[in-house]
């Protein structure tokens, strides 16, 4: 079984850093982008299960970004955190959506 792909969108590389760490521990292939912007050019080049998406962005919102997303990728499950969310919580939704436990 391949690893599933998930797409880390966050301005700051020591929280995409660490969100890809937890998620590479429980198997999945991580990309990281850090804009809007580079995260739509990740969905152009790749196939994700999941896009993990943080509240506040520069330029645009979290909402914005994941109904643009959803455009270009209607299978992609996207999933928006908070800097208050437990990272174990966001590792596990993640986790639910590739074993089609749980949709975002």
């Amino acid at each position: 079984m391949t690893a599933s792909s998930v797409l880390i969108i966050n301005e700051i590389e020591s929280e995409r850093e660490e969100i890809g760490r937890a998620l590479e521990a429980e198997g999945f292939k991580v990309v990281n982008a850090a804009s809007a912007a580079a995260a739509v050019r990740e969905i152009w080049e790749g196939s994700f299960i999941a896009a993990v998406i943080p509240t506040l962005l520069t330029g645009t919102s979290s909402t914005a970004l994941t109904q643009q997303l959803s455009q270009l990728a209607p299978e992609l499950e996207t999933v928006v955190y908070g800097k208050n969310d437990e990272l174990a919580r966001l590792v596990r939704k993640v986790c639910e959506i590739r074993d089609g436990v749980a949709a975002a």
